[in-house]
């Protein structure tokens, strides 16, 4: 049986928009892939299916066919079954070119609403199999799009980010649900980032905050040169500091800041160029979102609300971060007045990469070594 709320019905297929992936593809390529790969898939007996994102345009259409026929997807950057094998959980098919192989029939126990899993660990060394519903991805989505376009048409995003993290996965379905286009660079490195923003002639990027601090910092003559006629930057994972906001603002362009994790995606949100007041803020909640702070845990944040993941696959790692019913983030900030969040670090300032820690400063010194 199919999931009840399919994304690809959400998927906005307008003649004008276009993919850009090495090349541009019309997104009625991408919709033909789609439906022919989904009328294959729907006879298969249903089951968890790990999903490579290195091909972006193999992605997408294997990605919202799967999702329509009902298949759970596991987003992963590897297509290794020795490396599948591995994995703590059950996964049952995966994609070798462009056959759809079997590994396993063993089912794992997984709540009925489960759509999507993403792999996190934070700053913590355990990896953690995070379990998201397509109802989730829709509400986050829709409400990025009402703040993002009210007064932008037709522009195309150059998505720099890993498809297979909560960050780059969203952006892909706003910009699916949009009238507006999307393009990829192959590789996550800066001269990929300029050299595919001219070729695909985007308009607006999505970006890690340290990698876009970083490419400010190698050359600013350059970054400003080179993103003279930017309508955007949609910045997400880590803080991206005031001064840094202010010189994007100053230049012409905006930003959209958003404060999250993959358990609690999206949970803020906030447009640099319409509360210029706030810019040092991580903006206000979404509706149907709420925050609290915990003063008594060092200020702790707490989350609440329809942008929570369901759970994950160990069910008692997840009932430790909740309490009685928010999830504790960790972070620590505060809300002022009008409710703008004011983010104020994390215990540790490390991110987690496929099962990998890295700090995010040694990140940043080692593209400024690069360039």
């Amino acid at each position: 049986m199919k999931n009840k709320y399919s994304l690809l019905d959400e998927v906005n297929f307008i003649d004008n928009k276009s993919v850009y992936y090495k090349k541009k593809y019309p997104i009625s390529y991408i919709k033909l892939k789609i439906l022919k790969l989904y009328e294959r898939l729907r006879k298969y007996p249903k089951g968890i299916v790990s999903l490579n994102t290195n091909n972006k345009i193999d992605f997408l259409i294997k990605f919202y066919a799967c999702n329509k026929a009902g298949f759970i997807t596991l987003l992963s950057n590897h297509n290794s079954r020795l490396k599948l094998s591995k994995e703590k959980l059950k996964i049952n098919y995966f994609f070798w070119k462009n056959k759809f192989v079997k590994i396993s029939s063993k089912k794992e126990n997984l709540n009925k609403n489960t759509s999507i899993i993403l792999k996190t660990s934070g700053s913590t060394s355990e990896q953690k199999y995070v379990l998201i519903s397509n109802k989730v991805i829709s509400f986050i989505t829709k409400q990025m799009n009402i703040e993002m376009y009210k007064n932008i048409r037709n522009c195309s995003e150059l998505i720099f980010a890993p498809c297979d993290h909560a960050f780059g996965f969203l952006r892909i379905h706003a910009l699916m649900v949009s009238q507006n286009s999307l393009s990829f660079t192959q590789d996550i490195n800066l001269t990929k980032l300029f050299d595919t923003y001219r070729i695909s002639k985007s308009d607006a990027i999505s970006i890690n905050s340290q990698i876009l601090k970083a490419a400010m910092d190698v050359n600013y003559v350059f970054f400003k040169r080179n993103f003279k006629n930017i309508k955007y930057f949609q910045v997400s994972s880590g803080f991206f500091p005031t001064q840094y906001r202010k010189k994007i603002l100053k230049f012409g362009a905006n930003i959209f800041i958003n404060y999250g994790m993959t358990e609690a995606m999206r949970t803020t949100f906030l447009n640099c160029k319409k509360f210029p007041q706030k810019i040092h803020t991580e903006g206000k909640p979404f509706n149907g979102v709420n925050i609290k702070i915990k003063k008594k845990n060092n200020s702790e944040i707490l989350v609440k609300g329809k942008n929570l993941a369901i759970s994950y696959l160990n069910k008692k790692t997840w009932k430790s971060k909740l309490e009685n019913g928010w999830f504790k983030t960790g972070d620590i900030g505060k809300l002022d007045k009008q409710n703008f969040l004011i983010f104020n670090g994390r215990n540790v300032d490390n991110v987690n990469f496929n099962g990998f820690n890295y700090s995010l400063k040694k990140i940043e010194n080692l593209i400024k070594k690069k360039f």
